[in-house]
């Protein structure tokens, strides 16, 4: 099958990424950085303020019957949070805050070594291009640029700015909407059987299994059409036709 369309997932897919979002050792870290800023916190409250805060937000997001899956923008958890204190936050502050609590958590980010090789050998060969994230546009808008790979897309979505996440197929069907998309001359890679493959599938998109874990895994009825059991982008122009 010759795909015009190809229809990206990132992290764990073009980017290699570890963060440490969660640990009181980060948010130790991360309450000593905002001194330096002049917001005072103990790191203490600020940990248990964010993390029962985020956790409202998802669980409403949850009971939202607008999607099957709905995103939040943590935009919002940290001026909730900072308004404890009294700290009314201006966008441009907030989105500085928050894009410094990704930066502070950040322990390894890079992209995967086959990742430019396949990009570059989809624009040569005339494909379109786009990236479709479950992510915060505050951490990950920078992280794509420090990647510089965002000359390579036709599109990108990304999930904070939608309010859907995937796999719901909304998201995917939003993106074939906004970019005139024909779903048959299109594919979804990613390395996420649910959200990735099992969402396109639902969408009635054809999905392309990058397996970057060490142990391979697949059900009695696999939900892609095509699979890389070593983890190779390389394969995805192999298997779809495109000239190397």
């Amino acid at each position: 099958m010759m795909y015009q369309n190809y229809i990206f997932d990132l992290y764990g897919t073009l980017v290699d990424i570890h963060t440490d979002e969660t640990s009181k050792n980060f948010f130790k870290k991360y309450v000593k950085w905002l001194r330096r800023q002049g917001y005072y916190f103990d790191w203490k409250r600020f940990y248990k303020l964010y993390t029962v805060t985020e956790r409202r937000y998802r669980e409403k997001a949850k009971r939202s019957d607008k999607y099957t899956h709905s995103e939040i923008q943590v935009e919002n958890v940290f001026q909730e949070v900072f308004a404890t204190k009294g700290y009314v936050l201006s966008d441009e502050q907030t989105q500085f805050l928050c894009e410094n609590f990704r930066r502070i958590s950040l322990i390894h980010f890079c992209l995967f070594p086959d990742t430019i090789a396949c990009l570059e050998g989809l624009k040569k060969a005339g494909k379109k291009i786009y990236l479709l994230s479950n992510a915060q546009r505050s951490f990950t808008w920078q992280e794509l640029e420090l990647a510089g790979i965002i000359p390579y897309f036709d599109g990108i979505l990304i999930s904070s700015d939608e309010g859907c996440m995937k796999p719901d197929p909304e998201f995917y069907n939003r993106c074939c909407e906004r970019y005139h998309l024909d779903k048959a001359q299109s594919v979804m890679i990613g390395n996420e059987l649910n959200s990735d493959m099992a969402g396109a599938a639902a969408a009635g998109i054809d999905a392309f299994y990058i397996n970057r874990c060490p142990v391979f895994h697949q059900g009695n009825t696999p939900i892609y059409q095509y699979v890389s059991p070593n983890g190779s982008l390389l394969e995805v122009l192999v298997q779809t036709g495109v000239s190397m």
